[in-house]
């Protein structure tokens, strides 16, 4: 598997990274063993990991990563009953990343991922938890995710912060990073990886006949599936299908090879099974530009 940098930063991420928020979930402890070991045997470098009282972190917590996988750990939301809770003032923030290593039984963090930006905590405070934890050694880089262009350069802005990029989504139905974050990634020399880069699971074509079960679609996920079943992203994997028929692939190939050419360093896939992984891991479609251009320009979310 192929290794990119992020931006100009020291940070090298496998242009795929694998998800684990369906760990604990639909994913028992034996297969995300099995998944895990796969990934890297194939060269995956970057494990994200939800929140840190997701069902995933225990799981996590119980497994020897290889040497070469870095854990990529979401912090400063938790879930709640209401909802998300922000929990990115100084206070709340050392103490949950402080207990996710004690859980994960690690002296230290690959990666943090900064999973949300709080207008009601002072920038300056954030900003120094993050130079105590770097300081301390205990983390390495920061992502920045749920981040506007403005935040992410407020951030970044601290030297003394080793912030190497953002996490977004992004794929073929969803390219708004393009204009809402690229420009400043680029001027700052940091590097994007794709969330849900394949579409939420919709641009595999499964959701084109109905709510295939098992899917996402069919589990309380639905809304989250649902927000790209419209008549708009409808028509974008049509298209996407259509040219996997012509080409004699699979549409989650054209997805993946798309992501690859474009702005991010590596895309997050989420398998559940071990074939699902093997079907990832097996692509490596190179997209002529004729039809790259076709699908920039079905896809095009500012297009007329």
């Amino acid at each position: 598997m192929r290794s990119n940098r992020m931006g100009t930063t020291g940070l090298q991420v496998s242009e795929l990274s694998l998800g684990t928020f369906e760990w604990g979930r639909r994913v028992d402890e034996a297969t995300a063993r099995e998944l895990l070991d796969a990934y890297a045997s194939a060269g995956g470098t970057a494990l994200e990991l939800p929140s840190f009282d997701a069902p995933a972190v225990a799981m996590v917590s119980g497994m020897r990563l290889p040497s070469r996988v870095q854990l990529l750990a979401r912090a400063g939301v938790r879930a709640s009953g209401d909802g998300a809770q922000l929990r990115t003032g100084r206070s709340d923030l050392l103490t949950d990343i402080r207990s996710l290593l004690r859980t994960l039984e690690r002296d230290h963090l690959d990666v943090l991922v900064l999973d949300a930006f709080d207008d009601q905590i002072p920038v300056e405070e954030s900003a120094s938890v993050l130079r105590t934890l770097a300081d301390a050694g205990d983390i390495g880089y920061v992502l920045l995710s749920h981040h506007s262009a403005w935040q992410l350069a407020l951030r970044a802005a601290e030297a003394s912060i080793p912030v190497a990029g953002a996490i977004a989504e992004y794929s073929l139905l969803r390219r708004d990073a393009e204009v809402s974050l690229r420009p400043a990634l680029d001027y700052l020399g940091l590097g994007l990886i794709a969330g849900a880069g394949l579409g939420r699971g919709v641009l595999s074509g499964q959701y084109l006949r109905g709510i295939p079960a098992g899917s996402r679609g069919a589990t309380e996920m639905s809304g989250y599936v649902g927000a790209f079943l419209d008549d708009d992203s409808t028509s974008i994997v049509q298209g996407v299908t259509k040219a996997a028929a012509a080409l004699g692939v699979d549409p989650v190939d054209i997805a993946l090879s798309w992501n690859r050419g474009s702005l991010c360093a590596s895309t997050i896939v989420s398998p559940r099974t071990r074939a699902q992984l093997d079907q990832l891991l097996a692509s490596d479609l190179d997209l002529a530009d004729e039809i790259r251009d076709v699908l920039d320009q079905i896809s095009d979310p500012f297009s007329d």
